[in-house]
């Protein structure tokens, strides 16, 4: 074990640093973010930690009760960042909190009421940097993980995201996942399926995204539109719960667990009305207690699709 090596850089004209760590032996876990100067670092023994689980880099303290904890998960992958966040934080802190929710499509936040901590997970290529605040540490927290987010150098990349379209819509789609041939569709829909293959060729995720020109559809009921490009999972012998609705980057995303062939399942369906358009996101993964890096990577898809959706200039 090692201590996490942290040098402290003045910025110019302003009572700030950039707080640069660098573990030994790991660059994917070094980050970079903007602090007050008279913050004390306090290391610890540090290694790399198994994949998925959270390891503590380092912390800031100003006095009793204010501290800054820095900590990083690796993944290898990018994944859905609050999803993973609550649920190290556990339920009843998440039931209890007063704010759970995104800045930005790379930063989760949780904030507890009164004079709580709060947490903020910001997507750092393949891993997640955790920023704990305690006391006046809540007051630079934003600007650390906004920083952090854009001072940290990503190298190697994270999973790479390529520019797609479907009917008159530009978004992200991931490179890594195999497209299938175009679906055969109604006039005024488009609809394009992905799917996440495992190393030796077996299914891993599945995305499916519908869209709907309503210019050629007018008139029609959001509610009945959903239930009509449902993808019949149920049909198709999938035994799921009620869904619950979770925060997404940009809005809610409706969610399911349950099971498939005696296996456990989890879905994801988003919608979005865009300029003319509807479009409807759907992504089938590995239930979390199976393949819990899998489905948080299967979430954080589906998100980004919703996320990064924009009428297409050309349309």
């Amino acid at each position: 074990m090692a201590q996490c090596e942290v040098v402290r850089v003045k910025r110019p004209g302003r009572d700030l640093v950039e707080v640069r760590a660098a573990p030994a032996h790991e660059p994917l876990a070094s980050c970079r973010f903007e602090w007050p100067a008279r913050w004390q670092v306090r290391t610890c023994d540090w290694q790399p930690p198994p994949r998925a689980e959270p390891r503590l880099l380092f912390g800031l303290g100003a006095g009793p009760g204010d501290a800054l904890l820095v900590s990083v998960v690796r993944f290898g992958l990018e994944v859905d960042a609050l999803a993973w966040l609550e649920g190290w934080l556990g339920p009843a802190r998440v039931t209890q909190a007063s704010r759970v929710g995104w800045r930005g499509l790379s930063i989760a936040l949780v904030d507890e009421g009164g004079s709580g901590p709060g947490w903020r997970a910001v997507l750092t290529g393949p891993s997640v940097h955790v920023l704990e605040a305690h006391g006046q540490a809540r007051r630079w927290l934003d600007r650390a993980a906004a920083t952090l987010r854009t001072l940290t150098p990503f190298d190697p990349p994270a999973e790479g995201f390529r520019p797609g379209t479907l009917a008159g819509l530009d978004l992200s789609l991931p490179a890594a996942w195999r497209v299938d041939a175009p679906a055969p569709a109604p006039h005024g829909h488009a609809v394009t399926v992905l799917r996440r293959l495992t190393a030796d060729g077996h299914l891993a995720s599945w995305l499916r995204l519908h869209a709907v020109d309503r210019r050629v559809h007018p008139g029609l009921n959001p509610a009945a539109l959903t239930a009509q490009t449902s993808p019949a999972l149920e049909q198709a012998g999938f035994v799921l719960e009620p869904p619950t609705l979770g925060a997404g980057a940009s809005g809610p995303v409706e969610r399911r667990i349950g099971t498939w062939q005696g296996r456990s399942v989890e879905t994801a369906l988003g919608v979005r009305q865009l300029g003319p358009y509807w479009l409807r996101v759907d992504g089938v993964m590995p239930g979390q207690a199976r393949a819990p890096v899998t489905a948080l990577n299967g979430r954080r898809v589906v998100d980004v699709a919703l996320a990064t959706a924009i009428v297409s200039p050309r349309s």
